[in-house]
């Protein structure tokens, strides 16, 4: 039986690099790592260096989309971290949803 309890499909685009940057109210980390899957609603990233996140954390994903290499950056919270290098983020509502399937038909065709 199926747990995942997401309304929109997951889609997994093969070895997509992405710069992370995570900001506090007193700091800011930059890292690298790839972005394992991605639905209308949130983004799951591993980072190359494990990192203590806390939930709600503001994070900005930059990456250049697979096919058509335009940059993109994606901006949202932490939700939950799966493990010191793997983390859930949330961008359901922060961007219009024109750009998101602009994302998501890139990574439909880069997973393929």
């Amino acid at each position: 039986m199926n747990s995942d309890k997401r309304i929109h499909p997951r889609i997994e685009p093969q070895n997509l690099a992405a710069q992370i940057k995570i900001t506090r109210p007193a700091e800011e980390s930059l890292m690298e790592g790839i972005v394992l899957d991605i639905s209308y609603s949130g983004i799951k990233i591993k980072l190359n260096s494990p990192i203590q996140v806390e939930e709600n954390d503001q994070i900005t994903i930059s990456l250049q989309l697979p096919t058509s290499g335009i940059p993109i950056a994606i901006h949202g919270i932490i939700k939950h971290q799966l493990s010191n290098a793997e983390c859930g983020i949330y961008f359901g509502d922060l961007h219009p949803e024109e750009f998101v399937d602009d994302l998501l038909f890139e990574c439909v065709m880069h997973a393929h």
